[in-house]
């Protein structure tokens, strides 16, 4: 999610920096992030020397350490990098596997992986969920890739090879408003036909976060180690 909502705004800076602390922790000696958007984790990494690389298929191009490329097709000889992170981008990606064959390739140590993740024991984050997956239809619906949450067992499963898994499912509980949810939502409801079936599964969506609430989804930290 993004918005400049500072509740949405904060929580999205609280997971940044919770995936930011686990690198660090791993002492990278380079990193390539890979749909790494505006290079917010290249930039944090060169503020501490670390040498950091970032691709994203829609690189501005203004900036030599942000290249277009597709994750599936990186322009990076063998062992290339130190660790490669994937921060909430599988999820973006056509091909999960094929991406996360070629980042295994140029990765020396190994993936550290985040994607979204929702606490589906609480009603609260079930109702988080279900407008998260309503949002993402929207997305795909205009042409782009924007799945639901890939889970831990599918994501290990996309690895190639074998690996030292390490993972944790991180969540810090914020409460987001219903008129914070209804400002990101609104211009793509208004882009339905008025008979479409999403509206009255939007309205049901918002009865509920009237009712029950809304609160921020957690993030599940997947750090995958070369064994060889």
């Amino acid at each position: 999610m993004t918005s400049r909502d500072p509740d949405i705004q904060r929580e999205w800076q609280r997971l940044f920096d919770r995936f930011l602390r686990r690198l660090l922790e791993l002492e990278p000696r380079s990193v390539l992030d890979v749909g790494c958007g505006r290079g917010l984790l290249v930039h944090e990494l060169t503020q501490r020397s670390i040498p950091a690389t970032g691709v994203d298929t829609s690189a501005p191009g203004d900036d030599p350490q942000i290249i277009r490329a597709d994750a599936a097709k990186l322009p990076f000889d063998d062992n290339s990098f130190d660790w490669v992170t994937l921060r909430h981008v599988p999820h973006h990606l056509p091909n999960v596997p094929a991406a996360l064959h070629e980042c295994a390739r140029v990765a020396r140590a190994g993936l550290l992986i985040a994607e979204p993740w929702f606490d589906l024991d609480d009603p609260i984050q079930r109702v988080s969920e279900r407008w998260d997956r309503w949002w993402k239809r929207q997305h795909e619906r205009a042409g782009d890739v924007h799945r639901p949450c890939i889970p831990l067992n599918e994501l290990i499963a996309a690895l190639p090879g074998e690996f030292e898994i390490e993972y944790e499912h991180y969540r810090h509980v914020a409460h987001i408003s219903a008129h914070a949810i209804d400002v990101l939502s609104q211009p793509l409801l208004n882009a339905l036909p008025e008979s479409h079936s999403d509206r009255t599964e939007y309205a049901g969506i918002a009865a509920e976060i009237a009712d029950r609430g809304f609160t921020y989804n957690g993030t599940l930290i997947l750090t995958a180690s070369q064994t060889a």
